[in-house]
């Protein structure tokens, strides 16, 4: 990976010109029809549904930090893109980041989707307006040079639908200099836009802060039942399962009565679940301030009695 080396004083001022400066040629190669420039911070897509922008939460980078990266997806009003489930049809975000030697990325953080009807009348689960997925990157310990850039990047693919459905992609970088003082630096600007999705992540399962507990039974050769019991009664509950346990059991139905909930899951035979070790996917909620909120589920199947 080739870095760039420049005078530490003026190392954000050159980020932002060169930021402006790429912005605009990407568009204007886009009109034109000619190839496309180096990829930048904010994809322009002239014509597309779909923008891009590649956001840290942090504008140096410190040896051996974590720091929050993310890409966030603005949509024309009544389109919609895909959740890493995208339901009966669709086609999941994809994000492929590519960062320097040595840095780490977590998962992707995936806020809570909706539930929609697709152009094909099958169910989609996804976002709309706009949406910002990130992980966690942690840096490389190497001490860095003074006025030392890290080029950090992504490849976004999509599929946007509205009444028809278009792919998309966009390739996004940032460069970020790195710390030789060990002094955090939040981004003042989009560090806010970042910590604005957290809320809207679903809590981890198993985490103190899950609003429910949960137990799962057999019910027949072919079905399961999730109990949840929730700490406080919730409104509006909804199930997104994740890919594998919707592969395993297409059909789901779910009901609230007070302080409980029963997700049914239901595989057409025996072979669609054999493989099926846990039940995987996201209950999302109304809590009682109206905020929606969502959780993690995730309750292993192995010797499980039928009911």
């Amino acid at each position: 990976m080739t870095r760039l080396v420049v005078n530490q004083p003026v190392v954000i001022l050159l980020i932002c010109a060169t930021a402006v400066c790429c912005g605009r040629e990407r568009q204007g190669s886009a009109a034109s029809g000619s190839a496309p420039a180096e990829p930048v911070a904010a994809g322009m897509h002239p014509g597309s549904p779909v923008q891009a922008e590649l956001l840290s939460d942090v504008a140096i980078v410190q040896p051996g930090e974590v720091f929050k990266l993310g890409v966030l997806l603005t949509m024309e009003p009544g389109w919609y893109v895909h959740w890493i489930n995208p339901g009966g049809s669709g086609e999941a975000i994809s994000i492929d980041f590519k960062l320097p030697s040595r840095f780490e990325v977590g998962p992707l953080r995936w806020p809570i989707p909706l539930q929609f009807e697709q152009p094909d009348g099958t169910v989609g689960y996804g976002y709309q307006n706009e949406v910002l997925i990130h992980a966690e990157v942690r840096a490389s310990n190497r001490d860095v040079d003074d006025g030392e850039i890290w080029p950090l990047s992504a490849d976004v693919r999509w599929l946007a639908c509205e009444h028809e459905c278009v792919p998309g992609r966009s390739k996004l970088q940032v460069s970020l200099p790195g710390s030789i003082s060990g002094t955090r630096l939040v981004d003042l600007i989009n560090a806010p836009r970042v910590e604005k999705w957290l809320p809207r992540v679903p809590v981890a399962s198993g985490s103190p802060l899950a609003p429910f507990t949960a137990t799962v039974s057999g019910l027949r050769s072919l079905d399961f039942v999730v109990s949840l019991t929730w700490q406080s009664m919730p409104s509006n509950v909804q199930w997104f399962p994740a890919p594998a346990t919707a592969a395993a059991t297409p059909v789901s139905s779910l009901h609230t009565s007070g302080r409980r909930t029963q997700i049914e899951l239901s595989a057409p035979t025996s072979d669609t679940h054999s493989g099926l070790r846990v039940i995987d996917g996201v209950v999302a909620y109304t809590d009682a301030s109206g905020e929606r909120r969502a959780a993690e589920l995730s309750v292993a199947v192995n010797g499980l009695s039928e009911l």
